[in-house]
Formats: C-alpha cells, structure tokens, sequence
C-alpha cells in the first residue's frame, strides 16, 4: 500500500478506535471514522492473543493484500483500521478477502 494510504500515527488510530463504528465478522473487525481528508487512510492491528510476532505479521500482511486491490474505489475522506481476529491464520486467503469486502460493503465504502 502507498504511505498516503496509511494510518500510522497512534493517536489516530486510538481516535478511529473510539470514535469509529464497528463492523464485525468472523474473520475481522473493521472500524470506521470520517477524517475530512481528501483521503482514505487504513491501518491493520493484530492483538498479542493471536500469536508471536510471525503469526501477527502475516495476517496484516494478508489482510493488506485483501485490502489492496478494493482501496482505489473506497470512498475519500475515512480512517480505518482492519482487525484479525484469531481464526485469520488458518483462513484461506480467499475467505479473507470476501470477509474484507463484505464488511466494506456493510460500511456503505465501496
């Protein structure tokens, strides 16, 4: 994902986590909050709980590529943070990205 597309900072994402509406599914949770940019911005979170660093940073990884080929048509101007939840590290990666456009399209972003 290009660095503009990306939500780095902690205090945004700690402002997306409690101002945000949620969006769950069983695979992952997306978290959604406008930001009057003229840009959308997403950040991925994997919780200890899941596993060492390895298993944590493969799922981001995955849910990144889910999320990449669908970012261009997200509609501008939201924050959003995607979170695996811990049946992602056996998914395959299909299931993962129907759950990544599913709830997208429940967030009325695609």
């Amino acid at each position: 994902m290009k660095r503009a597309w990306r939500l780095k900072a902690e205090s945004d994402v700690q402002r997306v986590w409690q101002q945000g509406r949620a969006f769950a599914h069983p695979l992952v949770i997306l978290r959604v909050r406008p930001n009057n940019l003229d840009r959308s911005r997403a950040g991925f979170i994997a919780g200890k709980k899941m596993g060492n660093a390895v298993v944590r940073n493969r799922a981001k990884r995955r849910l990144r590529e889910a999320l990449r080929p669908h970012f261009p048509k997200i509609l501008t101007g939201h924050d959003f943070v995607l979170i695996a939840r811990g049946n992602i590290t056996q998914a395959p990666f299909t299931d993962i990205q129907q759950a990544v456009q599913e709830v997208l399209k429940r967030a009325k972003l695609l």
